[in-house]
């Protein structure tokens, strides 16, 4: 999607980045890093974002699309979307539950389990193409960053831990 295009769509209908977020089911950093370019929308959502605007599928992809070639001075640009298996770990040997969210998965609090080796080790593989993701961990329902990755990021909400997918 394109830097800007969301946003002009929302801002059409006088919707606030987190009123669009409760429509949709989603955070409000979803829909931030939506319009900043910095995650791939899924068919699901457009379909979603096209019905809370009250547009149907094919003009919201159409308008997006219109938004890329301006962006790209009327080029579409070649970009690898084959996704690539990212490992996630975390040392928690006294936990009993533990899961990953991020913004590849609009920050569910449910997370995508963790499996826990015998020396209190969780890891989780995810498929993800390139790009930049921020993540956090939920240990028994506590929010912690990678204590492994020094790679972060500030925002309102506090700090989260960047991955960074190369093609």
């Amino acid at each position: 999607m394109s830097n800007g295009e969301l946003k002009r769509l929302r801002e059409s209908k006088n919707l606030t980045q987190e009123d669009l977020a409760k429509k949709l089911g989603v955070s409000r950093q979803a829909i931030c890093m939506w319009e900043a370019g910095k995650r791939e929308l899924r068919l699901k959502i457009i379909d979603k974002i096209a019905s809370v605007l009250g547009m149907n599928i094919e003009d919201i992809v159409k308008q997006l699309q219109e938004g890329i070639l301006r962006k790209e001075g009327g080029m579409a640009k070649k970009i690898s979307t084959k996704a690539k298996e990212v490992t996630f770990q975390i040392e928690a040997p006294q936990a009993t539950k533990v899961v990953l969210t991020g913004d590849f998965i609009s920050w569910d609090t449910n997370g995508i389990a963790m499996k826990k080796s015998r020396n209190g080790l969780w890891k989780t593989k995810v498929s993800l193409k390139p790009g930049r993701y921020e993540y956090k961990f939920i240990v028994d329902d506590q929010w912690l960053t990678d204590p492994l990755n020094p790679n972060t990021v500030s925002n309102p909400y506090g700090v989260n831990s960047v991955k960074e997918v190369t093609a």
